[in-house]
């Protein structure tokens, strides 16, 4: 499977021209049929706190127009959004393709210094997905610095953080995505917005993709951008076979 990380600066509370960048992104592809394009949090209207001000229909608009992209170009698309539910809005990961809209996870660790936890309510429940035989578990940029959500009784093959990661903090991110990887044995792949929002937070990209044994594989500067890279189950399990670490671990 291909797994295409995007990375961009988010347009803040302006979801048709978020949802034009990655359209254009998709349609650049070189691997689409069967790739999963990964995006940032909030990636259609950027890191807001104030979602009571979000219009209700984005939320369609947002999920319409990635099945349409996905139609188009046969690539999976997942990242965050302001999901409004039940009256409540969650921080929502969503993953579209040819099959429809998956409405996945609503992020559980509310990042409390931003006043995320006021504006939000918090998911109670994380469970891996099956993306085309893949196990997929996603999760939500704080959820990184807590690594019990990881550990399950069947290990994950493919941990996803779509997130908005301060710059000023990055050294954290590049070393808890490599230890998600190794002590999971898992690919992990961590997708940040660039550019500055409009609180003036600075995010410095450095999106990754890192194998089952902790090598970076995808390392992305500050700009943005997209690459893309193949990841392989075959070796994963041989690595796991080779170092059955997971049978040691008690839960």
């Amino acid at each position: 499977m291909h797994l295409t990380l995007q990375q961009f600066s988010t347009i803040w509370m302006d979801p048709e021209a978020n949802l034009e960048i990655v359209r254009q992104a998709a349609g650049s592809l070189s691997h689409k049929e069967g790739s999963l394009l990964i995006l940032p949090e909030m990636f259609n209207t950027g890191y807001t706190m104030t979602p009571s001000s979000i219009p209700a229909e984005w939320v369609d608009l947002t999920i319409n127009a990635l099945q349409t992209i996905s139609s188009d170009t046969g690539t999976g698309i997942c990242g965050s959004i302001p999901f409004l539910k039940n009256g409540k809005w969650y921080n929502t990961f969503i993953l579209v393709d040819g099959n429809g809209a998956k409405i996945v996870y609503d992020k559980i660790h509310l990042f409390t210094p931003a006043g995320e936890k006021a504006s939000y309510e918090a998911g109670t429940s994380s469970e891996t997905l099956d993306y085309r035989g893949w196990k997929i578990l996603p999760l939500i940029c704080y959820d990184l610095r807590f690594p019990y959500l990881s550990f399950r009784e069947q290990l994950p093959d493919v941990i996803i953080y779509t997130a908005n990661w301060p710059a000023a903090r990055i050294d954290h991110w590049d070393a808890l995505l490599t230890a998600r990887a190794i002590e999971n044995q898992c690919y992990v792949a961590g997708v940040n917005r660039t550019g500055q929002d409009e609180n003036g937070f600075i995010y410095p990209g450095h999106s990754m993709l890192i194998d089952f044994s902790g090598k970076k594989m995808l390392c992305m500067d500050d700009k943005p951008g997209f690459s893309d890279q193949e990841i392989g189950r075959l070796e994963m399990e041989s690595y796991r076979k080779k170092l059955p670490f997971f049978d040691d671990r008690k839960l």
